[in-house]
């Protein structure tokens, strides 16, 4: 996989690299706003452990496995501050290609890093042939709801209760054509709900 730029800011999406990245993830997810950002991402509470270095590098051997999965890390100026992916196959509540992102590093949250990543995932996936993007965020996530309306996101349905893991979530998807400014009515992306305040 090769790395992608992203406009206007300093980022770059890189291959994981197994020795890095994990004693990254394991600083990004200990603590306070560790569980913070698990919950922001969907983990249930009932779920969140103390990450280890062994459990972290065996997670991101596996995305450079992986097969069904699109992975990069995030580089804003030279340092690693997240993650994005993209599933190529559907789960049972979600459409694929499906993107979803993290800013692991809070320093580097609220400066435009997920947005111009996403840009980049998404100009790729429109390279690759792919008309539609989807993604999801918990209801209650109204940052990561704000990123998606930004890139020309719209909600897809209704919200729903996951009976996977208990949570409020909102799907979200994007075609080539809303991308472009398009506010056909006939579009299947419709908007069924408002961006946050």
């Amino acid at each position: 996989m090769r790395p992608l730029t992203a406009p206007n800011l300093p980022v770059r999406l890189v291959m994981p690299v197994v020795t890095r990245d994990s004693a990254l993830s394991v600083r990004w997810l200990t603590g306070g706003k560790g569980r913070e950002t698990l919950q922001m991402m969907g983990v249930p509470d009932d779920h969140i452990a103390p990450a280890s270095l062994e459990q972290e590098a065996a997670r991101i051997t596996s995305f450079l496995d992986r097969t069904d999965q699109y992975n990069w890390m995030i580089e804003l100026g030279g340092t690693i501050v997240g993650a994005i992916w993209v599933d190529l196959q559907p789960s049972a509540m979600l459409p694929a290609p499906a993107v979803s992102y993290m800013v692991g590093d809070t320093s580097a949250r609220g400066k435009g890093v997920a947005g111009a990543s996403l840009a980049a995932v998404m100009d790729f996936m429109s390279g690759e042939g792919c008309t539609t993007l989807h993604a999801r965020a918990l209801v209650t996530n109204d940052a990561s709801a704000r990123i998606l309306f930004r890139a020309g996101f719209a909600c897809a349905g209704d919200p729903y209760i996951d009976p996977g893991d208990g949570l409020f979530w909102q799907n979200f998807a994007v075609g080539s054509a809303d991308r472009q400014g398009n506010d056909d009515p006939q579009n299947p992306v419709a908007v069924a709900c408002e961006e946050p305040s």
